[in-house]
């Protein structure tokens, strides 16, 4: 029997994705590293389950074999620690590889292994929900009205408390690189020099972006932040200038506590439904015009776990593409409004 394995079911999106695997009736195993928290989850599912640990290689392999795993969903952060391992097995396995990652290195990591995956006919469809599909659906809608684009800017408005997980793999994002970076002629480098940011840190002029996502606050300051899209939206797009950014707003308005401070869990359904998310692009051609439309979303938290489940069945199903693909390249831009009634809107083109 083939499956989809979820592997850090027991997490706070985890869990979210395996509820929602179990209510479209998806061939399911969960998985993770704790054996108390996993059957939780699985008996509470009425779903099989497995325990591993991702040290030893040949029992990854091993396992995902045995279990006639054929669609992998990995929600374990921080994926520093757990997209090596299970990329690595799921190529040698011939298991189509998915994650909720918005952490830059696993992309790369992605990109590495794009050939070998191709060779074993596996596809490795990192951030299939979360930042990655939003934005790169939105990205390809804004550009059906651009001739020639040259430089692409998109921001992503967040709302609501964070999971303890989001926080430890954010903070290990940020820890992994100490200058935010941009997409500048196809090369990822710092967005502007270390100089700009002590004077931007001294009282200096604010000169952040700004960003009207649509939702009734008009524009609004956005701060630049170095998300996985620097790197999908470029592949998904071909354009070689990408800048993104971010701002907090709504009830409970997203932050980065101290880790005393940290929620145990994750927002409540109350929080998610009172806090939705917003993005916007801003798309500027070869001739100066300016073209720019948002999206309309649920909760990031509701949003990932729907959208990566729903790639999951789409590839169970047999919509594969081999080596490194993006949610916007394999599924098409109209990917995002089949999640939970997110909606793309076209703005005023300027000159």
């Amino acid at each position: 029997m083939s499956r989809v394995m979820i592997y850090g079911a027991s997490g706070y999106t985890g869990r979210l994705a395996s509820e929602q695997a179990k209510t479209l009736n998806l061939p399911l195993i969960l998985a993770g590293r704790s054996e108390a928290a996993v059957a939780h989850v699985a008996t509470s599912l009425d779903v099989p389950y497995r325990v591993f640990y991702l040290i030893d290689a040949t029992l990854n392999i091993s396992i995902l074999r045995g279990e006639g795993v054929q669609v992998l969903l990995n929600c374990a952060g921080p994926f520093a620690l757990t997209a090596e391992p299970l990329i690595a097995a799921c190529i040698e396995a011939g298991v189509h590889y998915l994650d909720i990652s918005a952490e830059l290195g696993s992309y790369q990591l992605a990109l590495d292994r794009s050939d070998a995956a191709k060779k074993a006919n596996v596809m490795l469809l990192p951030g299939c929900g979360g930042s990655v599909a939003m934005l790169g659906c939105l990205a390809a809608h804004a550009l059906r009205n651009t001739q020639s684009p040259t430089q692409i800017d998109i921001a992503l408005r967040v709302a609501g408390p964070m999971s303890r997980g989001s926080v430890a793999s954010a903070t290990g994002s940020a820890m992994a690189g100490a200058q935010c970076l941009q997409r500048l002629e196809d090369k990822l480098v710092p967005l502007r020099p270390a100089q700009e940011e002590d004077r931007a840190g001294n009282g200096e002029e604010d000169s952040s972006p700004q960003f009207d996502f649509d939702n009734g606050d008009g524009s609004v300051s956005c701060f630049p932040v170095t998300l996985p899209d620097l790197i999908t939206i470029g592949m998904s797009t071909g354009v070689a200038n990408i800048r993104t950014f971010a701002c907090m707003g709504g009830p409970g308005a997203m932050s980065f506590p101290d880790e005393d401070k940290v929620i145990q869990d994750g927002p409540t359904a109350e929080e998610r439904e009172a806090s939705p998310y917003h993005a916007a692009v801003t798309v500027t051609d070869a001739d100066g015009g300016v073209g720019r439309a948002i999206l309309h979303t649920v909760n990031g938290y509701m949003f990932t776990a729907m959208a990566s489940v729903e790639a999951a069945k789409r590839v169970f199903a047999g919509e594969v593409k081999a080596g490194f693909q993006t949610p916007a390249m394999l599924f098409g831009k109209g990917f995002v409004e089949t999640i939970g009634g997110s909606r793309l809107v076209d703005m005023a083109i300027s000159k």
